[in-house]
């Protein structure tokens, strides 16, 4: 181990003692099973039961209390009622327990907050640290230690499991065996009540014996704290996740399983992609990820090959890597000079370069070759369909000697199709740490895993530039609404803020008189638009209350007078401010901008296409606020209707650097502004390039205190 004892979480999962308080000798109770798998371990350190009631507990004695145990016990495992959990804590923290795991439920995840929070708080008067509540415990193979009511043997790997499901942890648990993958530890958090993902990445990110960390989440309690740490672990170490709740009633479904907020799917599949995080759609992906994660070293570069005997897997392990990011190498004239000395007149040398099912282990053994050495090539899939007259077995022993004589120097992932004379060949590859799969595509899959962890892991850390905000001068504002008892702000108060922030408005003014109305249109230049200003009325347009293009005195009276009379009459008793008097500004893309504030990650910015794309496609982008301005501009691209602000059918390209800087100036805002619940410029205008953006409208509402 490379970090001192003292450090984090060490003494979880190096106790020099263990005590299981509520072991029993009685079979099929919790505390049987645990002190079970504690007992039969590995794990050298001393083993003690506690049962009030017992004096022997599956051969070894029992103590009445954690205080009657002579030794030293660094980790305590609760199994008793909830009623006794308290006093048992208590007991611990005065024997110097570092770290309890308690298994028993009962809490926050059907409600029991106070008396999950009094758990923390006894803990905390000894120093102690609290796994859970609502538990199965954990495993650490590299000590030997099981403190779980989980599976009795592991096979010892590179990945840690850190689950917030015991059901689906423990099935994972039973799925990594199936896979022969093995694990360097399994955690259940249960509720967090304590101890968190975030103190978990700390310590695997140091743990010499974990390579991959695999994580099954439903929810996070400090999403911030959890994007900046993983943002920095995975630079050393790749992270799995398997995120439920996608949908709304999966959403609240894992709320009421765990007690924790789930926030917006949208909002947390953006935020791993800002840090880096390869979320898995579901378990089958996971794993294909994780069996190349934990097997081979990133690729340098973005350029791989397929070789396959066949045509039709060839085809379909193509369509797969296009569809999952993975960059095929099309130097035809250097493939054919690579590949044709040894194959076939009749063989296809593009990318995939099909061998043909006449190629016997030899050429294919020569082509892998040739590919592993060839420094263009960044990655190597290898295909086999299977077909008469191929040694199975022998392609596969040969092919690991390939990639092991070269090193191992870029990845290869094989993908053995057939019946069960390929099963053998898959499981050499495997055992020797080669990644094999059943099918094309979950080959294309795991090198796409591979690859997008290469590009995160040399991606330097986020350095923010946050632009100068005059930010006495927008909380004045701010707190003018606040005095007079709004949470919304009025367009002009919204417009201003906007301005303060760098952001182009069009020239406006406030009039409460016709009169006042003509000097102000006067002063800005028709054309002019006409909107009502008034505390009570946010959607302007749907009560009459904007009248646009006004071009002279005789527009603008009718245009007055009909804003007012239509907002008075649509909702009556509203409190009428007067008139918006703006300037028109020509038309560019309409764009809209946004800020919210999310349960689990805090601010948030979002951009998207306006009209039918932001309606009906729901075609936007988030990050977690604050962003920098690349990454601003990777929301941007992210757009599937991106295309029109780069000049798609000829149109005039856009000035897509003007959004980024709306785009990261409305992240700060949103961040350093913790009292905005939610705000939008709606639309934004984008110019041609080099013309700006421009506020055309926007809103900002203030959190209810």
């Amino acid at each position: 181990m490379n970090f001192p004892e003292e450090d984090g979480l060490y003494r979880l999962f190096y106790p020099r003692g263990v005590a299981v308080i509520g072991a029993s000798s009685k079979e099929g109770k919790i505390g049987y099973k645990t002190f079970r798998n504690l007992l039969n371990s590995e794990y050298s350190g001393g083993k003690y039961p506690v049962n009030i009631k017992e004096e022997v507990v599956q051969g070894a004695r029992a103590y009445r209390s954690v205080l009657e145990i002579p030794d030293v016990v660094d980790l305590a495992v609760i199994v008793v009622p909830a009623s006794a959990v308290p006093g048992v804590l208590e007991d611990c923290g005065k024997k110097g327990v570092k770290f309890a795991i308690i298994i028993t439920s009962g809490y926050s995840e059907i409600g029991k907050l106070k008396e999950e929070r009094e758990l923390v708080e006894i803990a905390r008067n000894y120093g102690m640290r609290i796994l859970g509540p609502n538990v199965f415990g954990i495993i650490y193979t590299p000590a030997g230690l099981n403190a779980s009511f989980g599976p009795p043997l592991l096979k010892k790997g590179t990945t840690a499991l850190i689950t917030q499901s015991g059901a689906l942890g423990v099935a994972l648990m039973g799925k990594v065996v199936v896979e022969g993958l093995g694990l360097s530890a399994v955690v259940s958090v249960g509720n967090k009540a304590d101890i968190s993902d975030v103190d978990l990445l700390k310590f695997f990110e140091k743990d010499p014996n974990t390579r991959v960390i695999f994580i099954y989440m439903e929810g996070t309690k400090d999403g911030r704290e959890f994007l900046k740490t993983a943002e920095c672990v995975v630079k050393s170490k790749p992270i799995v996740i398997i995120k439920s709740g996608r949908s709304k009633k999966g959403a609240q479904a894992a709320a009421s399983h765990t007690g924790s907020l789930a926030g917006s799917d949208r909002i947390f599949q953006a935020a791993f992609d800002q840090v880096g995080i390869l979320r898995a759609k579901d378990i089958a992906q996971a794993f294909r990820w994780i069996r190349a994660l934990s097997y081979m070293e990133p690729p340098e570069g973005d350029d791989a090959v397929i070789i396959t005997n066949g045509g039709g897997i060839g085809v379909m392990a193509t369509d797969a890597s296009e569809e999952m990011g993975v960059n095929l190498f099309d130097d035809r004239e250097y493939l054919d000079k690579l590949f044709r000395p040894h194959l076939p007149y009749f063989a296809s040398t593009r990318n995939p370069v099909d061998i043909t099912g006449q190629a016997d282990e030899k050429i294919y053994h020569r082509c892998i070759e040739e590919a592993m050495r060839e420094d263009k090539i960044s990655s190597v899939i290898a295909l086999y369909g299977q077909v008469a007259g191929t040694d199975e077995r022998a392609l596969a022993e040969g092919s690991k000697d390939v990639i092991l004589r070269c090193n191992k120097r870029k990845p290869a992932v094989f993908a053995f199709v057939g019946g069960e004379e390929v099963e053998e060949s898959i499981r050499i590859l495997n055992d020797a740490g080669i990644p094999a799969y059943y099918y094309p595509e979950d080959a294309v899959d795991g090198l796409s895993a591979l690859i997008r962890w290469g590009k995160s892991r040399r991606k330097p850390l986020r350095k923010l530039s946050p632009p100068h905000l005059p930010v006495d001068e927008i909380r004045n504002i701010l707190q003018k609404v606040r005095d007079e008892g709004r949470i919304q702000l009025l367009e002009p108060e919204a417009k201003e803020i906007f301005r303060l922030m760098g952001i182009a408005v069009p020239e406006f003014k406030v009039v409460s008189t016709l009169r006042d109305a003509y000097r102000a249109a006067e002063e800005i230049g028709y054309p002019v638009a006409v909107k009502i200003v008034s505390e009570d009325i946010i959607h302007k347009s749907d009560v009459g209350g904007v009248k646009l293009n006004i071009s002279g005195p005789n527009e603008l009276k009718k245009a007055y007078e009909a804003v007012i009379a239509n907002s008075t009459r649509a909702v009556p008793g509203a409190r009428i401010r007067g008139a918006l008097i703006t300037k028109m500004v020509p038309r560019g893309v309409e764009v809209i901008v946004g800020g919210a504030t999310d349960p689990a990650f805090g601010p948030v910015v979002m951009v998207g296409l306006g009209g039918i794309y932001v309606e009906v496609m729901k075609d936007v982008s988030f990050r977690v606020a604050p962003v920098t301005e690349e990454e601003a501009r990777e929301m941007i691209d992210s757009l599937r209707s991106s295309p029109i602000l780069y000049g798609a059918r000829g149109d005039r390209p856009r000035d897509t650097e003007a959004l980024s800087r709306v785009v990261m100036a409305i992240s700060h805002f949103m961040n350093l502004f913790d009292e905005v619940a939610e705000m939008d410029i709606n639309p934004l205008f984008v110019m041609g390039r080099g013309d700006g953006a421009v506020a055309v409208d926007g809103r900002i509402t203030l959190k209810v205190r």
